[in-house]
C-alpha cells in the first residue's frame, strides 16, 4: 500500500513538472504588446496588393512612427475611421510555416481605448478663398486648390500656374505641417508666379489649422491665419 501511494505521488509530482514546463514553454513563444491602430488602411504590397492596417507601439502616437501591418489580428473587428489602443499576444507559431507568410499570430486581447479620428475632416478637395491679403486669387479662369489626404499623410493642389505634391509632415486635431512639396516646372506669368511663390510660403509656414462652417484656415505657430479654404463638393 505504502508503494502505491509514493508511485501514485511520483506520477503527480512528474505531471505537475509536465505542466510548469508547457506554461514555460508558453510563456516565451507569447509576447504581449500595445498597438496603437491608425483610423484607415493603406495601399501595400504583400504577395500581391492589399491594403494594410497602420500601426505603432510606445505610450503616445508619434506621427513619424506609423507602419504598415501585413498580418491579422485574430478577434480584432476593426472600423475605419477610428483610433485604436490595443493590447495584443504575439505568439510564435510552429513549423512548417509557408514561405510567404508570417511566423508569428497575433490575437487580441483587449480594446484599451477607441476615438473617432477627427483629423480626417481634412480629407477633401479645397478651393482658395483668401491667400494672405489675396481675395479669391485666380489663375485666369482657374482657381487656386489643394486636395488632402489623411490617411495616406498626403497633398495634392494647384498653385497658379503648376502643380505641387507632397507629404504631411505633422497632424493632430489642431495642429498640421507640411513637408517638403514637389513641384512641376511650367513657365508661368508674372501673376501666376507672385501668387504660387506666395502660396508655397504660407503652405511651408503653416502649424495649425481650424474649421468654421465649410471654411478650412490654416494658420502660423502665433496662429494668424495664412489661407483660407472652402470645401469643394
Amino acid at each position: 500500500m505504502k508503494n502505491l501511494i509514493l508511485i501514485g505521488l511520483g506520477i503527480l509530482l512528474l505531471a505537475m513538472m509536465s505542466c510548469k514546463s508547457k506554461q514555460d514553454m508558453v510563456s516565451k513563444t507569447v509576447e504581449e504588446k500595445i498597438f496603437w491602430v491608425n483610423s484607415a488602411k493603406i495601399p501595400c504590397s504583400g504577395v500581391g496588393p492589399m491594403t494594410c492596417l497602420q500601426i505603432q507601439e510606445g505610450d503616445e502616437i508619434d506621427e513619424g512612427k506609423w507602419k504598415n501591418f501585413y498580418s491579422n489580428i485574430e478577434g480584432f473587428e476593426y472600423q475605419p475611421g477610428n483610433i485604436y489602443k490595443i493590447k495584443v499576444n504575439i505568439e510564435k507559431l510552429p513549423d512548417p510555416i509557408p514561405a510567404d507568410a508570417s511566423n508569428l499570430g497575433y490575437k487580441l486581447v483587449e480594446i484599451i481605448s477607441q476615438e473617432p479620428d477627427r483629423t480626417l475632416r481634412l480629407t477633401d478637395i479645397w478651393k482658395v478663398i483668401e491667400l494672405g491679403k489675396f481675395k479669391n486669387p485666380m489663375a485666369g479662369e482657374k482657381a487656386l486648390t489643394m486636395e488632402i489626404n489623411i490617411s495616406e499623410r498626403r497633398v495634392f493642389g494647384f498653385s497658379g500656374c503648376n502643380t505641387f505634391r507632397g507629404g504631411i509632415a505633422k497632424i493632430t486635431e489642431s495642429e498640421l505641417i507640411f513637408g517638403n512639396l514637389a513641384s512641376t516646372m511650367m513657365a508661368c506669368g508674372e501673376q501666376e508666379n507672385k501668387l504660387e511663390r506666395l502660396m508655397g510660403e504660407l503652405i511651408s509656414d503653416t502649424r495649425f489649422y481650424k474649421f468654421e462652417n465649410r471654411n478650412l484656415y490654416l494658420m502660423d505657430k502665433e496662429e494668424n491665419v495664412l489661407i483660407v479654404f472652402l470645401k469643394v463638393d
